[in-house]
């Protein structure tokens, strides 16, 4: 089954604007598209010194091969006895505090019911910091 366009016989001068248009158009990508018979492909010689270029150095993520990375204190100080303190303030946790004395080391962080988590009721929230004293 075949159809007929039919086309007006004396077509407006928009219709002949939107003809002239579309052929120019149809003209220009062609001849985008088509390579020119002056250009060269590359030699072997040029396809290997590109393919053979060093690549781009590897960015490092220490903490993606499970190295923690080395945390700078907000505060440090150390007595005239060898008592070190430093104080830890990463953005949007809390803080932590670490001693190191002739007694030992302490730490002292946030209780994990300080963080969010689901299923537990804000009543049961306690806020008083923990303590750890490793034992030798």
């Amino acid at each position: 089954m075949m159809m007929a366009l039919k086309l007006p016989l004396n077509p407006s001068p928009l219709m002949k604007r939107y003809a002239v248009i579309a052929c120019i158009t149809l003209l220009v990508s062609h001849g985008v598209c088509a390579q020119s018979s002056g250009t060269q492909a590359l030699s072997k010689e040029d396809l290997n010194q590109i393919n053979n270029q060093p690549l781009a150095p590897s960015s490092r993520n220490p903490a993606g091969l499970g190295v923690k990375e080395e945390r700078k204190p907000s505060f440090e100080y150390t007595d005239p006895f060898g008592t070190q303190i430093r104080e830890y303030r990463d953005s949007n946790l809390p803080t932590e505090i670490e001693v190191k004395s002739a007694f030992g080391t302490y730490e002292m962080s946030p209780p994990q019911t300080v963080f969010p988590a689901g299923g537990m009721s804000s009543d049961n929230l306690i806020s008083v910091p923990s303590i750890r004293i490793p034992l030798k």
